[in-house]
């Protein structure tokens, strides 16, 4: 098992009060047992734009005990790294990335929607509305789970590229409601997902085949797809963004979902992670006929903050055609 730090803090993360000291006390870990780290590099920031970096060392019985008072409502960023002699990471022992957040409650957006935002998302639900649905390709996957049927496949879109996933069908008379997943950030394939009393249909990003693994598909893919989405003059435009395409594909995906005849006709749920939170959620808002939306960990939010002084983390720059994704 992998080395790593774990951390914990004095409250509950994300019920500071302005003004209250945040309190983090980190150990090191292996195999749930308390070890040292002699060369402990660890760095905080908070949205106020304050931090520090230093250094320290941990023992089976001595801690890392970090605190920080935020003067501002939003978040603190703490990392800790375990270095060697040479200043070097240490191979197998993982970093530590956690936070706390202050009045989190009272964080309000850093923007407003666009002057044309309904105009132009009308103007996109109106191009899937009308695009025929055909299927370009359909391969059934002999490995699925035994009860389940499952197919590979690939949806003509406006876009040029398809919409490509994978679908699980609970065998029997029933009808189902359809759960339909997206994916976090990267060059990655859909999978198939399970579920005894649900259609599981869940698509990639790219509009790519699903039948290759990850590895195989960034040999392929990887230079035309790195860093997709953090083209700024693609960005400055709402037209010409890379999240236009992706979206439209999985409005096209949703649509195919829905003329499957083992789907009950009334539960649709959303849902994704990260970048597939982005994706979820603007897919729910754009159909009404999505009943439930599960999105963890959604990333892409409030882009505008970041000229407000706030910490941007890892995400595209605040652009003009991103306000129509945020």
């Amino acid at each position: 098992m992998a080395k790593y730090f774990k951390c914990i803090t004095d409250k509950n993360p994300v019920s500071y009060k302005l003004g209250e000291e945040i309190i983090f006390t980190v150990s090191a870990k292996e195999d749930g047992k308390n070890i040292s780290c002699n060369n402990v590099e660890w760095e905080i920031w908070g949205d106020d734009g304050e931090g520090q970096k230093a250094t320290a060392k941990i023992t089976e019985d001595s801690f890392l005990v970090v605190k920080y008072t935020l003067k501002r409502a939003g978040f603190v960023h703490l990392i800790c790294k375990a270095m060697d002699e040479n200043g070097e990471r240490i191979e197998g022992f993982d970093a530590l990335d956690a936070s706390a957040g202050v009045n989190v409650l009272d964080l309000e957006y850093s923007d407003i929607l666009p002057t044309d935002f309904n105009e132009y998302w009308a103007e996109i639900e109106k191009m899937v509305e009308d695009f025929p649905i055909e299927v370009l390709e359909t391969r059934e996957i002999k490995s699925v789970r035994e009860g389940f049927k499952g197919y590979d496949i690939k949806i003509k879109t406006p876009t040029g590229r398809p919409a490509s996933g994978c679908i699980t069908i609970p065998e029997g008379e029933k009808k189902y409601p359809i759960r339909i997943s997206f994916l976090g950030y990267g060059v990655h394939a859909a999978f198939c997902e399970y579920d005894d009393e649900k259609i599981c249909a869940c698509f990639n990003a790219h509009g790519f085949e699903n039948d290759k693994p990850d590895s195989e598909l960034e040999k392929i893919y990887g230079k035309e797809l790195s860093w997709y989405g953090f083209d700024n003059e693609q960005n400055a435009s709402n037209m010409t963004t890379y999240f236009r395409n992706m979206m439209i594909r999985n409005l096209i995906a949703l649509k195919y979902t829905k003329t499957m005849p083992e789907w009950n006709g009334k539960d649709i749920i959303s849902a994704g992670g990260s970048q597939g939170a982005l994706q979820a959620v603007t897919v729910a808002a754009r159909s009404k006929d999505v009943t439930e939306v599960v999105a963890y960990k959604p990333w892409f939010c409030d882009l505008k903050s970041s000229e407000e002084g706030y910490m941007k983390g890892w995400r595209p720059d605040f652009a003009e055609g991103l306000r129509y994704f945020d």
